[in-house]
């Protein structure tokens, strides 16, 4: 199964994309998984009213259509903003039809350097991901004092975080693969 993992955060100094690292690093792990990390501050997209020009460059989006047809599930990870999540993953999101999305399950993590990680901005990623005709699943990774669960290269250090990072992704996988698997089998059963 292929789960694309949209790191959303392009701030310079972000620490929500070392969430987004250590997911796929999890991820990748498991034999029957194939993670993919796409991070936005990777891709130009100019704001989504530009992209109706007919000479409006593509900015790696012929790149990341093919990552998100490709996907069986997603992970939208994002921090926390004005009590939502980031500009540039609801431009991501405007960029593409819903077929990129539809009747796929899309997991939020939410990151925040405070004490409630982030409660409004999963919240408001779950009702995106409604709005993108996908299924997003009831369990939503909250990811408080961010600050504090990465050393300075990344490196995970706090193991109670590690624990809930597993289950929360145990929850993901399995509802993923309840989807995964119906659209295999189609409109059969």
């Amino acid at each position: 199964m292929k789960i694309a993992i949209i790191s959303a955060s392009i701030r310079h100094g972000r620490q929500t994309h070392f969430v987004s690292e250590e997911l796929g690093r999890r991820l990748n792990a498991s034999n029957d998984i194939e993670a993919s990390l796409v991070d936005l501050a990777d891709y130009a997209f100019p704001l989504f009213q530009d992209t109706h020009k007919a000479d409006a460059p593509q900015h790696g989006a012929d790149e990341l259509r093919t990552i998100l047809q490709q996907a069986d599930g997603l992970l939208f990870v994002s921090p926390e903003y004005n009590g939502s999540y980031t500009a540039a993953l609801k431009n991501m999101a405007d960029h593409f039809s819903k077929a990129e999305f539809n009747k796929k399950a899309i997991g939020v993590v939410s990151v925040s350097s405070g004490a409630i990680g982030g409660m409004r901005g999963a919240l408001q990623m779950q009702q995106l991901v409604l709005a993108l005709y996908a299924y997003p699943i009831p369990q939503m990774m909250l990811v408080s004092e961010v600050q504090h669960k990465f050393d300075e290269e990344g490196k995970l250090t706090d193991e109670a975080f590690a624990k809930k990072l597993d289950t929360y992704l145990q929850e993901f996988l399995w509802f993923a693969s309840a989807i995964y698997e119906k659209k295999k089998r189609g409109n059969r059963g």
